[in-house]
């Protein structure tokens, strides 16, 4: 068939017409007009109490050997004295000495309940760093409109918002028809194998179904895409996997004047060249899809083209997305060799190396997957593959076509009305994880506002949170815990 000139403008033409009516149909999101503005509130002393929490050192480290006990007795008795209403009214209880799992019983049997969760505990300081903070990190010095220390973003911020905003919800006469539980594990920071895994557990067997639970998670984003104008509220629906591999060779020893072929630091350091060099390709669909359509209203035209036809620009998309490591990580399964080990003396052949290799494991994959995938790049019998203790799967996509979802964007759009609301992955893990048995609802976020400099404070140094976005973090929690004590098919 002969196409005619005058053909291949008009096939141009068509496609510019579907390009330009699908960018039309893609309309930008205005903000909220119906907002919630939160009334009158006591910030100042709200600021101070999160400045004593901060003051408690409930620091987890891998060995147990340095735990702190005191430091959670005294949280413990300070919520206690803090937040006296809450501890009348809702039902506490104390999960493997230092966990809490308090219980507000609603007035309507037949509503599932629904959770909130947090960790008490805060990750250590690193050594040599102490001075490098503007405040003592133990300190919860308050100093130029922001709360200092460990703790005010990872997570006392979270922790005390929520009881804050439930003590108010109380104070004000408030009844839910749907019981809430607040749960704070004590070990998040180390995996909560004894916290939150344990309180998941006691809820499992008291067969306790929850409608959904949101977990502390992913923040409100700024300027962290120069060519989005409004700050992104990234709700994690989902977290990746976690897997460690050990990867060893033998080879002969004898002395180094005398090598005899490839020793066995080479094989394995080929084997590891061989494996970083042939990634896990990401792939633009699924989740990552969700939050390039969530966000992609709100950018210039010409990214808005693009967005709204990702038929066509789903390789260029694919290519920007690459060439950021953050937004690469959220795509696929990451691999990265983080230890090696071989060889005692600089004239003597190694017989012995390992190394061990660490994945982040996104939702297209698993651990079985990864482990093929693995034996399939390095294709080399003398190295050996072994799964480490304590891997995981990916976790189950939480649907963002559920009432609960749909509650949680617009109340983040009520509280945050200028915000663009995208579902997205955690590339860590929380204690999310230890509650999957309990519902296929789970959400992981914190109205934490953050710029790209915020987010090196958590787990680093000089840790603060803005008085201001404390008062928006309350409010926002005393308003969707007050909305999820009810019926969720009126926002859906």
């Amino acid at each position: 068939m002969i196409i005619t000139l005058a053909g291949v403008f008009l096939l141009i033409l068509i496609l510019i017409m579907v390009l330009v009516i699908r960018t039309m149909r893609y309309t930008r999101h205005h903000g909220e007009k119906n907002r919630f503005v939160p009334g009158d509130f006591a910030i100042d002393e709200a600021a101070e109490r999160l400045s004593e929490a901060i003051s408690f050192e409930t620091v987890s480290t891998q060995s147990s050997e340095d735990f702190n006990e005191d430091a959670f007795f005294k949280m413990h008795r300070f919520l206690e004295k803090a937040f006296p209403i809450i501890h009348s009214k809702l039902k506490k209880e104390l999960i493997n000495n230092y966990s809490l799992l308090y219980t507000w019983p609603g007035t309507d049997p037949g509503l599932k309940p629904a959770m909130f969760t947090c960790h008490i505990d805060v990750v250590p300081v690193e050594p040599g760093t102490e001075d490098d903070w503007k405040h003592p990190p133990f300190e919860g010095k308050i100093s130029d409109g922001y709360i200092w220390g460990r703790g005010a973003m990872d997570v006392q911020g979270g922790v005390l918002a929520i009881m804050e905003g439930v003590e108010h919800l109380l104070e004000s006469g408030f009844e839910p028809e749907r019981t809430i539980y607040l749960a704070f594990g004590h070990d998040e920071e180390v995996d909560g194998d004894k916290g939150a895994y344990a309180i998941g557990k006691l809820l499992e067997e008291r067969g306790v179904e929850l409608e959904f639970l949101l977990d502390e998670g992913t923040p409100i984003v700024h300027d962290v895409l120069p060519d989005l104008p409004n700050p992104v509220a990234l709700v994690a629906v989902a977290e990746k996997g976690y897997l460690s591999l050990e990867l060893s060779t033998s080879s002969g020893g004898g002395h180094s004047s005398v090598p005899q072929g490839l020793t066995s630091i080479a094989i394995l350091s080929e084997a590891i060249h061989k494996l970083e060099n042939n990634p896990i390709r990401g792939k633009v669909d699924g989740l990552v899809k969700r939050t390039m359509e969530a966000i992609g209203p709100q950018m210039p035209f010409f990214y808005r083209i693009v967005m709204a036809n990702l038929w066509l620009f789903r390789g260029l998309v694919k290519r920007e997305l690459d060439r950021m490591p953050a937004t690469k990580a959220a795509m696929s399964t990451t691999i990265a060799t983080t230890i090696f080990e071989s060889g005692i003396k600089e004239n003597v052949l190694p017989t012995q190396a390992r190394a061990i290799v660490n994945f982040r494991i996104h939702p297209n994959d698993t651990i079985d997957s990864v482990k093929e995938h693995v034996i399939k790049s390095i294709n080399d019998p003398r190295i050996e593959i072994r799964k480490l203790f304590g891997s995981i799967n990916p976790s189950h996509v939480s649907d963002v076509e559920q009432p609960a979802y749909h509650l949680l964007r617009k109340t983040i759009k009520k509280v945050f009305p200028e915000v663009v609301v995208a579902p997205t992955l955690m590339v860590g893990a929380t204690d999310a994880r230890h509650y999957a048995a309990l519902t296929e609802n789970i959400y992981r976020f914190i109205p934490l506002r953050a710029d790209e400099s915020d987010l090196d404070r958590v787990h680093g140094t000089n840790e603060r949170l803005s008085k201001q976005n404390y008062h928006e973090m309350i409010f926002f929690y005393s308003q969707i815990i007050k909305r999820a004590a009810g019926p969720l098919k009126k926002y859906f």
